[in-house]
């Protein structure tokens, strides 16, 4: 994804849009729940289909949208599981868990739970999974605009039908990404939900920014490097709980942990999270670890062929203009 001579603020850009990448996939990935529920779905579902995730072959036969993987491929993944994959208390998981199995989003079998292939077929679904395939692909676009994923390898397959793309193992690829980035963030904060609000009030402050905004490329990982204090724009706690579907007061518990710890600041008219914060070694190396698993993600799908149909669709769009 990088290479020694990428600047630094490429990196730092890179890392603010794939921040809003990964909070876009985890609250797509609810079912219009919250985003913790959709981190549960998404471990539920990617243990259940774990064996495709690990076989070429079957990726690609249960790849497309209207190849659902049968039910009798899906394997049950305990509670203590789910909640050891995200480091989230026990009771916690169990609790959320026991509602989603109320609400017939998961089924509870003698060996755990399973995300069936019904709810996986549902139009709510299908919506989701399109939408998950243009994030990943923008972002995949995006990331090229400022130099990078130059370096990834090769294709190994042919391109896909571009009249039947692979929603399906993309969504796959994509929530692997999104679940190896419980061990940074959990590693880096402490805390898996404090995590999301720190995640989700950096992006706040920074989506407005054009992708090209990465600070002074020449000024390494100083607290100067990075884009100035002044182009962030603060959010009041009021405003994270409605973009993360969280009560406002589990908001509040959470800024106030950060605030504590000192990760944000707190302003007159809302929180932010400074350059001198931003240049401390932990929320570097999390930039750094989240390079990893984009590399991954992407010359995951350079291996399927889905990049080869991506590069030319971009190749043809730079023609047209």
């Amino acid at each position: 994804m990088t290479r020694a001579s990428t600047p630094h603020s490429s990196i730092r850009a890179a890392g603010r849009l794939a921040n809003g990448f990964a909070l876009d996939l985890v609250k797509l990935g609810g079912f219009g729940r919250d985003v913790i529920d959709g981190l549960l779905l998404c471990a539920i579902a990617q243990a259940n289909v774990a064996q495709i995730s690990r076989s070429p072959e079957l990726q690609r036969r249960y790849a497309a949208l209207d190849q659902p993987p049968p039910d009798d491929l899906r394997r049950p993944v305990s509670i203590s599981a789910v909640a050891n994959s995200l480091r989230l208390p026990f009771e916690t998981v169990r609790r959320r868990i026991a509602t989603l199995v109320g609400l017939g989003v998961v089924i509870s079998v003698p060996k755990g739970v399973i995300l069936p292939a019904a709810p996986l077929s549902s139009p709510f679904y299908r919506m989701s999974a399109e939408a998950q395939y243009g994030l990943v692909r923008n972002l995949y676009v995006r990331l090229r605009g400022i130099g990078l994923c130059e370096d990834l390898p090769e294709p190994s397959a042919p391109s896909f039908d571009a009249e039947n793309p692979p929603l399906r193992l993309v969504m796959r690829l994509s929530a692997d990404y999104l679940l190896r980035l419980a061990d940074p963030i959990t590693l880096h904060v402490g805390d898996l939900v404090t995590g999301l609000v720190l995640m989700d009030v950096i992006h706040a402050n920074t989506e407005h920014l054009a992708d090209s905004e990465g600070g002074d490329a020449d000024a390494g990982w100083s607290p100067e490097a990075f884009v100035p204090d002044d182009r962030r724009s603060p959010i009041r706690p009021t405003a994270l709980a409605e973009r993360l579907g969280i009560p406002q007061e589990t908001v509040r518990r959470h800024i106030q942990r950060l605030l504590d710890a000192d990760r944000c600041e707190r302003r007159e008219n809302g929180i932010v999270v400074p350059g001198r914060i931003l240049a401390r070694e932990p929320f570097i190396q999390y930039m750094m670890d989240n390079q990893s698993h984009l590399h991954r993600l992407y010359a995951g799908l350079a291996d399927f062929g889905v990049l080869t149909e991506w590069n030319r669709e971009i190749l043809s769009l730079r023609g047209a203009a």
